[in-house]
């Protein structure tokens, strides 16, 4: 007789907080705690501390809605790079 098993669906899901992936809550939280590091003391403190890392969730949450893992890593790439890709080129490669 066969025997039989349980498998339990969605092994491979991301981890997420909320709706949000954890690596990209604990970049807000980090990029909030740093902006506390440098304004904390200014008055114009509490804008920065919470209004980027606010504008940083918000991009983050609504700019990866649908796309790939890795999307925001290849997206910037792209746009960084010269647009000439060659095969076989060691300096490319060190660059």
């Amino acid at each position: 007789m066969l025997k039989t098993s349980t498998i339990h669906r969605k092994l491979n899901a991301k981890f997420k907080i909320g709706g949000v992936d954890a690596a990209d809550l604990l970049s807000v939280l980090f990029c909030a705690a740093v902006m506390n590091l440098f304004f904390g003391r200014f008055s114009i403190g509490p804008i920065l501390i919470f209004g980027l890392p606010g504008v940083l969730f918000f991009v983050l949450y609504f700019g990866k809605r649908g796309k790939p893992d890795g999307y925001l890593l290849h997206a910037i790439k792209f746009y960084l790079t010269s647009g000439e890709l060659r095969a076989g080129h060691q300096e490319d490669i060190l660059e």
